[in-house]
């Protein structure tokens, strides 16, 4: 800032050494930031007025503060004489000469609401959200007025971009933003609103419902013939949020901000902005009373179809990511969703904010699908991302509570002199956050610090951890790899298996599907794939890339699982590292996973034939229902069965695969442990990962359909490693191989 302009310009009477210490303001603001799992999203700012206009103007830097506006005396007073808003009103236009100022303070915080306000902030001017401002100002919460906070200001200012929004980047034909030559992203202007709001995952009690209910109140309040609705984990928490979060600030406000309503001063199921009814016109026209806006807001059951056929200006969804079974927050979206339209018209808005729940119970599962349908840049042809919606992530240790300094900046880091003197710590936020970690670590309380990243997260993904299981696998290792996962992009892709021109035993192609049955992570080319030949020996086609690897199968049965749920048929291939004596050097790693339910065996059994053929490799089967033993033996391709050996012996066993007795679960639970402890940190395919991390044990197989399949091509490449490539060094041909393998087999 170049103080000598500023003095020649406003007065010499400002001391030099105080406009040295004043900054530039901001153009521009970045929200997702840091966050391996978020593409940061930039949020312009409005041009600043004058600096001598901007509230603090003249002040040393560090007085410079935001300050919430106070009603003046007078107001107060006549606030209390009257019993209505009517009556203060009468009295003011009556007596307008007397309450000249009075009237221009309610102007100005008008202006401030529906603008925006400008401050100085220790030097920085510093440009805050009309939404806000009002909150700051004006919404008590259940400690008073909220405290000034950074954190809060970059939600305020992604609310109300997220609310206006018409543009969208341009995208690639998969609907991925792209950038231009120069590393931009082009922008192309839709003339129509295009979110219908945003998703707020969020740490524990830092004030999103607060936020969302002054949001809500802000619009439903200035807004003619407008309807608010709430609804959150069940019913009680609803009523809770609609009398403790909107009403209890409602109350609070001056009269200026408050709407005619009807019924009483602390209504219980809907705040009404209608003219009471008892009020009348006595002469013969209509009395200021009678004039309403004809909105109001309430709250409604937890039922995904509460609010099915209204219009909605705004809906406040609370804790979408704590539902509990039976209820999903992303069907309620699909029926808000519909609310908050007119046509093709966006004309309401919606936060949907929460602290997630135990992902198998508590309705987290769902949450995390609609935050990854909720890219901001991915895009449809109409310019919205999937569910229509955007994502906010603010960290845990961005503005945690006892590390804010005295202007409301967060102290994630090692604080400043003055900070550690303001906070009363010598560590930042972060360090804090991560000591607490560190003693559910010690205590060896897995459970816990799950519990505690799922409450405080500092990265994106962590808001969806879950708990700890019985299953005796490294959850820590497991859900560091699924976060690190969970919202990457083009390591895997959907698609189906085929043969060219439809015509079986010729070739096979991976086509790709965004609805395809398989998700595959490394496509062969066409020299590598449908690697094949004929034995007449064997009387059947063997594959030609077992060094490669080792495909899996488990076979779905035709009965419900344990859980109710129909059983898929689970697929998987393993592409082969090297494990000796130990050595993890070369990892093993799943290429392919399937899991699919079909009422027709011939076509799961065809899927995981062309699977095996597109790689080359051979196939272990689960065999307590053989369908893939007969199946690859009926289609002249029992070569492409993988039998165990013996180590002891070389001999090959009777069967191929393995049937799911007590023993193979164990081999499967240890064989996973020893590749998620050593093999799994570069895993591609989170699916997997992700039945590793919720089943509960052995027992829980027969739901875990993908598990049981790769557990079978992890035993597979076991087999391979100890006993083939122990024949291979004792110089054992490829017929060798055969021969042992068919004679053994009898």
């Amino acid at each position: 800032m170049n103080s000598l302009f500023l003095i020649k310009r406003y007065g010499k009477e400002i001391e030099p050494s105080i406009l040295s210490h004043y900054e530039n303001a901001e153009r521009f603001i970045w929200v997702n930031t840091g966050d391996k799992d978020l593409i940061p999203i930039k949020i312009d700012l409005p041009e600043p007025p004058e600096y001598h206009l901007i509230e603090g103007f003249g002040l040393p830097a560090r007085e410079q503060k935001y300050h919430p506006m106070k009603v003046p005396k007078r107001l107060r007073e006549i606030q209390s004489k009257f019993d209505t808003i009517d009556e203060i009103w009468d009295e003011i236009e009556n007596h307008k000469d007397i309450y000249d100022n009075e009237i221009n303070f309610i102007i100005d915080a008008w202006k401030r609401r529906l603008n925006g306000h400008w401050f100085f902030n220790n030097g920085v001017p510093t440009y805050i959200d009309g939404w806000h401002d009002f909150y700051c100002s004006w919404w008590n919460i259940d400690v008073g007025l909220p405290k000034y906070r950074d954190r809060d200001r970059r939600f305020f200012l992604f609310a109300r971009k997220i609310f206006n929004e018409t543009k969208a980047p341009r995208c690639n034909d998969k609907g991925f933003a792209v950038k231009n030559e120069k590393g931009e992203y082009e922008w192309i202007e839709f003339g129509r609103r295009i979110f219908y709001g945003f998703n707020y995952p969020k740490h524990r009690r830092e004030g999103a419902t607060y936020k969302a209910e002054c949001i809500n109140y802000e619009i439903i309040s200035r807004t003619i013939g407008a309807f608010g609705g709430i609804q959150s984990m069940n019913d009680v928490q609803a009523r809770k949020c609609f009398l403790r979060h909107l009403v209890a600030p409602w109350k609070k406000l001056p009269f200026f901000f408050k709407p005619n309503y009807e019924g009483s001063t602390s209504p219980k199921t809907e705040l009404s902005f209608s003219p009471p009814a008892k009020r009348l016109s006595s002469r013969g026209s209509l009395s200021t009373s009678e004039l309403g806006l004809e909105s109001g807001i309430n709250y409604e059951m937890a039922d995904t179809s509460a609010y099915d056929g209204d219009k909605l200006y705004f809906h406040h969804d609370d804790e979408v990511g704590k539902l509990k079974k039976g209820l999903s927050c992303w069907d309620r979206h699909t029926v808000v969703k519909e609310c908050l339209v007119m046509g093709s018209e966006i004309i309401g808005f919606t936060i949907k904010t929460s602290t997630v729940g135990e992902m198998e119970k508590g309705g987290g599962r769902i949450f995390k699908h609609q935050c990854k349908m909720s890219d901001y840049y991915q895009r449809t042809p109409n310019g919205q991302t999937p569910s229509g919606l955007a994502v906010l992530f603010i960290p845990a240790d961005d503005g945690l509570q006892g590390f804010i300094d005295e202007f409301g900046m967060s102290v994630i880091d090692t604080p400043t002199k003055a900070q550690a003197e303001f906070i009363g710590h010598k560590i930042g936020a972060r360090e804090y956050l991560l000591n607490r970690r560190k003693g559910y670590i010690d205590a060896g309380d897995q459970e816990g610090l799950s519990e505690e990243i799922r409450l405080y997260p500092i990265r994106f993904a962590e808001c969806f951890r879950t708990a700890q299981k019985d299953s005796g696998f490294n959850m820590h290792k497991l859900e560091t790899y699924i976060d690190d996962l969970s919202f990457s992009k083009g390591l895997t892709v959907r698609g189906n298996f085929a043969w060219k021109d439809n015509k079986r035993d010729s070739e096979v192609l991976f086509i790709e599907n965004p609805n395809g049955k398989f998700i595959v992570s490394h496509q062969l080319n066409r020299n590598e794939a449908n690697r094949r030949w004929w034995s007449e020996e064997e009387e059947s086609w063997m594959p030609g890339n077992t060094h490669w690897g080792v495909a899996g199968g488990d076979p779905f049965k035709f009965n419900k699982t344990e859980q109710n749920r129909k059983s898929n048929g689970g697929g998987a291939v393993v592409k082969k590292g090297k494990v000796r004596d130990g050595d993890f050097s070369l990892r093993r790693s799943f290429a392919c996973t399937y899991s699919n339910r079909t009422f027709d065996k011939d076509i799961y059994a065809e899927d995981m034939l062309m699977m095996c053929i597109y790689y080359g490799v051979q196939m272990f089967p689960e065999i307590n229902i053989p369908l893939l033993w007969d199946y690859f033996e009926a289609r002249g391709y029992g070569g492409f069965l993988l039998y165990k050996v013996d180590p002891k012996t070389f001999e090959f066993g009777k069967t191929p695969g393995g049937q799911t007795s007590d023993k193979i679960k164990q081999d499967i639970f240890g064989e996973y442990m020893t590749w998620i402890q050593n093999e799994a940190d570069g895993e591609k395919h989170i699916e997997v990962l992700e039945e590793c991390r919720d089943i509960e044990g052995p027992e829980d197989m027969p739901n875990y359909d993908l598990f049981t399949a790769g557990g079978y091509a992890l035993l597979g490449t076991h087999g391979i490693y100890d006993t083939i490539a122990e024949m291979a060094e004792q110089e054992y041909s490829l017929d060798s191989y055969v021969k042992k393998r068919k004679y053994g087999k009898k």
